[in-house]
C-alpha cells in the first residue's frame, strides 16, 4: 500500500485544468500501471464523480472505473449517471454508483458492499488505485453526504483484504480539519 493524501486530482482535463485540478494523477498513475497489469481497478469516493478518469478508459477493458458520487440535477461535473457504462472495448468496465444528498456511512457501505465486491470476483484486478476524496465528511462545506472517517475506514479495511497492490490518493475536502482527521485515521488502517 502506497499513500499520497495530496493526489487524487481526478477532473483534470488532457489540455486544461478543471475542478481545481490542473492536472489529473489519477490518469497518469493508470496509464503506466496499464504497461504493467492487464486489469486495474480505479475506485473513486469523493463527493464529485471522477469524470475525466472515467473519460480516459472508457473505451478500455484494462480499467475498470468504480466511482461513488453525488448525482445531483446542476451539481459539478454533472456526469456519472447509470447509463454511463462504458464504450467498444470498454463496455461495462465503467461502473457509477450515483447518491443524493443525505448519503451516510451506512449508504456508502450499503453500495460498496452490493457492487463493488461482486465487480472485484468477476473483474479480478491486480491492483486497484484508490482515490479517497473526504469532501463528503459531514461538516464539508458543500454539506452533501454525512460520512464519518470511521465510515470511510471501513471501505478501506474491506478493499484492503483483498491483498492487492494498492495506491492511496486523496481528493476532495475543503474543511481543513476534517480532511486532516480523516486521512490521519484512513492511514491508520
Amino acid at each position: 500500500v502506497a499513500v499520497h493524501w495530496h493526489g487524487g486530482w481526478h477532473h483534470g482535463k488532457p489540455d486544461e485544468a478543471a475542478g481545481f485540478c490542473y492536472l489529473n494523477d489519477c490518469v497518469l498513475v493508470l496509464r503506466q500501471w496499464a504497461h504493467v497489469y492487464d486489469r486495474i481497478l480505479y475506485i473513486d469516493l469523493d463527493l464529485h464523480h471522477g469524470d475525466e478518469v472515467q473519460r480516459a478508459f472508457y473505451h478500455t477493458d484494462k480499467v475498470v472505473t468504480y466511482s461513488v458520487h453525488k448525482f445531483e440535477t446542476g451539481f459539478y461535473p454533472g456526469t456519472g449517471g447509470l447509463t454511463e457504462i462504458g464504450a467498444g472495448k470498454g463496455l461495462g468496465y465503467t461502473v457509477n454508483v450515483p447518491l443524493l444528498s443525505g448519503a451516510d456511512d451506512e449508504t456508502l457501505n450499503r453500495v460498496i458492499d452490493e457492487t463493488l465486491f461482486d465487480l472485484m470476483d468477476r473483474y479480478k484486478p491486480q491492483a486497484i488505485l484508490l482515490q479517497c476524496g473526504v469532501d463528503g465528511v459531514a461538516g464539508d462545506p458543500h454539506q452533501a453526504f454525512n460520512y464519518t472517517p470511521g465510515g470511510l475506514s471501513s471501505v478501506l479495511r474491506k478493499v484492503l483484504s483483498r491483498d492487492l497492490p494498492t495506491l492511496l490518493l486523496g481528493g476532495g475536502g475543503y474543511h481543513i480539519a476534517n480532511a486532516a482527521r480523516t486521512w490521519t485515521r484512513i492511514t491508520g488502517v
